[in-house]
């Protein structure tokens, strides 16, 4: 009877395993969630818009959909009198809004780089390309254009709810042949501008590093290096998550208090006698010399900018984590060269003949249900030194999918045959 449990026990985690293999789980979920949090690059802040700081601008729309643009500018010159190296605006400029010049002017007294959020947009059809970087007209010339790079999601199971495990660095609008994900249910558009878009994260990350937005288009058109730390070839890199939202190290800051901070000083610029920016100390501390990324997190990106992440591990639920944090792990992976190495392939199958021969040959030394014990034991183990070897390495992440799932498998079907037969011999 014991024997019996055993086994059933076994099966149940084999299968367990399996599901979660099938239903596009990773380790490196299971490895990021045992880490928790990270050590941080202190390079990058966060200034949150949240329903205060948007009350407080415009308490008869407290609930805007569109991010006003004259706010974006206080927070600018606020950023900028606090010491900020480099602001990104997490905040779409892809079409004209009113406020456009107020912003523009901002960014150009202060002389601080800033990137904005673009997307591909129609284009005149008389000028014979179907997309271009959409950008509004006002900012041009004042910003670094990044596209938003959260696309890349996958379902969990038949939940609605996307996850966030890894991010483009750069898009080809020529080649662009998406199904639905990025940017507007393109499949198979070309066009004859085949310039490369940077994301976000990136323009920020070579921003704060280099300093020179000319430099950064130059090298995309040449295809050299970005010179950022251990940055992967490929236009995909996996997110090493610094921790959930509110405990992953990268300083915070509230946009309401930096309105109020520089609301005296705009006060007396209305009156003709400016005076300069009092930055409360928490807050230059928490600013100065980062890039600073100005993204909202109120009732209104809740519905619309809210993704599911690994921390979310085993049931993703809901959508954990604002965009803009996202954002900010990722401008953090980049800058300090962290991003998960996923160790797979021919070693993670390599294992998975080791394991599976291991499994048969120390079946013929162990009693059957000690066996069981024994190897039910070692794949913890493994998992364990696995997501050990990850917190140590700070991002290398030994895919174990086909070595434990194929261990597991032989395990469970050679137990279930000796079960079977001894069953047999019985009746």
């Amino acid at each position: 009877m014991a024997y019996e449990v055993v086994v059933i026990a076994v099966t149940f985690v084999s299968v367990a395993v399996l599901g979660f293999l099938v239903s596009r789980g990773q380790f490196e979920d299971l490895y990021i969630k045992a880490r928790g949090p990270a050590p941080v690059s202190g390079q990058v802040a966060l200034l949150t818009v949240g329903d205060e700081a948007l009350y407080l601008w415009n308490p008869e729309d407290a609930q805007p959909e569109i991010t006003p643009r004259a706010m974006l500018a206080e927070l600018i010159r606020f950023c900028d009198a606090a010491g900020a190296e480099v602001v990104v605006l997490d905040v779409l400029m892809d079409r004209a809004e009113p406020g456009d010049d107020v912003l523009a002017n901002a960014i150009r007294e202060t002389g601080m780089p800033v990137v904005a959020a673009i997307r591909l947009v129609e284009t005149d059809p008389q000028s014979h390309q179907l997309f271009a970087a959409g950008i509004t007209p006002a900012l041009q010339d004042t910003v670094v254009p990044g596209f938003a790079n959260l696309q890349e999601e996958e379902p969990w199971l038949f939940s609605e709810v996307t996850l966030v495990r890894k991010a483009p660095l750069t898009a080809h609008a020529s080649t662009a042949r998406m199904t639905g994900l990025w940017p507007m249910n393109m499949v198979g558009a070309e066009q004859s501008d085949d310039t490369v878009l940077p994301s976000l994260a990136m323009a920020g990350a070579f921003l704060k590093s280099q300093g020179d937005a000319t430099e950064l288009s130059r090298r995309l058109a040449t295809g050299q290096s970005l010179g950022l730390p251990s940055l992967p070839s490929e236009e995909l890199v996996l997110i090493n998550f610094r921790g959930r939202e509110g405990q992953d190290g990268i300083p915070t800051a509230k946009a309401s208090n930096a309105l109020r901070a520089s609301g005296t000083s705009a006060m007396f610029g209305l009156l003709g006698s400016p005076q300069p920016i009092d930055v409360p100390p928490e807050m230059r501390e928490a600013l100065q010399g980062r890039v600073v990324l100005i993204g909202r997190v109120d009732g209104v990106a809740n519905e619309s900018d809210r993704h599911a992440t690994p921390y979310g591990f085993p049931i993703f639920g809901r959508a954990d984590m604002a965009g803009v944090r996202i954002q900010a792990q990722i401008l953090d992976t980049l800058l300090s060269g962290r991003h998960v190495r996923s160790v797979g392939g021919n070693v993670s199958w390599f294992l998975a003949v080791v394991l599976c021969g291991a499994v048969v040959l120390s079946a013929r030394w162990l009693r059957d249900d000690v066996h069981v014990v024994v190897w039910g034991l070692a794949s913890a183990v493994v998992v364990m030194l696995a997501a050990a070897l990850f917190e140590l390495t700070d991002g290398l992440a030994l895919e174990l999918g086909p070595p434990l799932g194929a261990a597991l498998v032989t395990l469970t079907a050679l137990h279930v045959y000796r079960w079977s037969v001894e069953e047999s011999r019985r009746t």
